[in-house]
């Protein structure tokens, strides 16, 4: 069976109405999700916590460019309002959700590309499409 290689510049973050996808080198959908144990006199029981997802990026940093994907964070961070993404997978299926944004970092190395990591909150569910 052949692989299929899906990068980094399969996520889509959309902000203002505007799509932004090229300055991703990788990401990650990491959920976390905990259970509860009731235990009575007669039972017990687990109940399972809603999980709750983070959206990992390193991204380009594309300051001052005519489309800046860094300076639309910027702006949405100060706002606070949440705003939409999508991560296609291997096989066609695509994860999307509200994230919030944040603050993305600025400078590095002299010698280097520009990246930053960037950690979102997501809000709310993932929904996954196949």
């Amino acid at each position: 069976m052949a692989a299929n290689v899906i990068t980094g510049r399969a996520l889509t973050i959309t902000i203002d109405g505007d799509d932004w996808s090229s300055q991703t080198a990788e990401c990650t959908l990491t959920p976390t999700q905990s259970s509860t144990q009731y235990i009575t006199l007669s039972d017990s029981a687990a109940i399972v916590n809603p999980a709750t997802w983070e959206l990992t990026v390193r991204a380009f940093q594309d300051w001052d460019d005519a489309s800046s994907l860094f300076e639309a964070l910027w702006t949405a961070a100060s706002a606070g309002t949440a705003v939409t993404f999508s991560l296609a997978v291997a096989g066609g299926g695509t994860f999307s959700g509200d994230l919030i944004p944040v603050f993305p970092s600025a400078g590095g190395a002299a010698d280097a590309a520009l990246e930053s990591d960037i950690t979102f909150p997501v809000n709310g569910a993932v929904t996954y499409t196949p």
